[in-house]
């Protein structure tokens, strides 16, 4: 079994929708959930049915598509209150993936999404984790685990943020659609930062970001998936991906996400995480300088410059303070060593942050941000950037 791919175009394959073939649906969709598997049996059984789709399947996965299993949903959530509820839930897993022709050692899906929170329910956190834990431990490590929780819900940002912080879920995708406001980029932006920021930790790779594209209110049109999604890629280069709700809608308009926004997400593929090490140079252009952390390294766009998406820019103390807005950290550095880290987002400060006689100051936006937070602490040592001390 192959981990989802590093760059994710989804949708989700509804089975009353059956008549356009899971064969049908265009490669540029990576990854194929399989809705919905619902409740079947005791608490925490669910069945898949009787259409037939094993030879389909077998076809997708051939082609290099990822099929995932996906479950709950549409009034199916369940309430995993005790380890023999969850214990049943992982046993039909295995079940299902038998029914459709696969094996433990060599499974016919290669994952399961979990839609089986919903409404106002809370997810029992423990369970979830220990079902995450299991699955892997019947299926290979590989195996995806995937959410697409409501992207308001503090319960179950918790519950993920965890999940995420073991290395449990491929990835969490907040899903953007059939809620007031749901459809509004702006909205879609903010929040989608929030959960890398917040939920993912920094890590955009975890991140997918679900779309709902039919002609209904607070469902998103073709143009307003395009605008939230080339801001949000523009901020988090790394972004794990999108999906969408659901396939025949974009049948119905001659596949537009899977042409116009698969080609967004997966042509500028780059590198998973911020540069961590010196880049060599160039036989054209001399090496960028680069700003060193401990033993974490990152490029530096430039001194007292105009802090741009992503970047990383020193100040000096040509000017009392930093001259940028507040959507940045900043550490302020006296002696080559850190004395202050100043993430300026979460309290959104309208001031620049002060620099110090003979020192600088870094500041970060985006994945500059993420770096500095991940590596800078007070007293380490700073090296790649020298500051004259002026003439007394």
């Amino acid at each position: 079994m192959a981990k989802l791919p590093s760059k994710v175009v989804a949708v989700y394959w509804t089975r009353w929708n059956s008549g356009i073939r899971l064969t049908q649906v265009p490669q540029s969709y990576n990854v194929l959930y399989l809705f919905a598997a619902g409740r079947s049996g005791g608490a925490g059984g669910i069945g898949w049915g009787t259409n037939d789709i094993a030879a389909d399947i077998r076809t997708v996965r051939a082609r290099g598509q990822r099929v995932m299993l996906s479950t709950g949903g549409a009034g199916q959530g369940i309430d995993f209150s005790s380890r023999s509820v969850s214990r049943r839930f992982v046993d039909s897993v295995v079940r299902i993936n038998a029914e459709l022709g696969g094996t433990l050692a060599s499974p016919v899906i290669d994952g399961v999404d979990f839609n089986t929170f919903e409404a106002e329910a809370t997810p029992n956190t423990a369970e979830y984790l220990w079902m995450f834990a299991e699955l892997k431990r019947r299926f290979g490590q590989d195996f995806g685990i995937t959410s697409p929780p409501a992207p308001w819900k503090a319960q179950d940002k918790a519950m993920i943020r965890e999940a995420l912080s073991r290395d449990l879920m491929a990835y969490a995708g907040p899903q953007f659609y059939d809620g007031a406001g749901l459809a509004d980029p702006e909205y879609i932006i903010a929040t989608t930062r929030d959960w890398v920021q917040n939920v993912a930790g920094g890590d955009a790779s975890k991140i997918v970001v679900g779309f709902g594209m039919e002609d209904l209110e607070n469902y998103s049109s073709i143009d307003q998936i395009l605008t939230a999604w080339r801001a949000i890629e523009k901020e988090f280069p790394t972004i794990r991906g999108t999906f969408l709700w659901q396939h025949k809608t974009d049948s119905d308009r001659g596949w537009a996400f899977a042409k116009q926004v698969a080609r967004l997400v997966l042509d500028n593929g780059i590198p998973e995480q911020p540069m961590r090490s010196t880049p060599p140079p160039s036989p054209t252009q001399p090496p960028r300088p680069v700003v060193k952390i401990g033993s974490a390294f990152f490029p530096l766009a430039g001194i007292d410059i105009a802090r741009e998406l992503n970047a990383l820019v020193a100040y000096t103390d040509e000017a009392p303070t930093t001259s940028t807005n507040p959507y940045g950290c900043e550490v302020t550095v006296a002696g080559g060593k850190v004395i202050q880290i100043n993430d300026r987002q979460v309290g959104e400060s309208a001031t620049g942050t002060p620099v110090p006689e003979g020192g600088f100051v870094l500041s970060g936006h985006g994945e500059a941000r993420t770096w500095l937070l991940a590596n800078a602490e007070a007293g380490a040592a700073v090296e790649g950037i020298t500051v004259t001390p002026a003439p007394s």
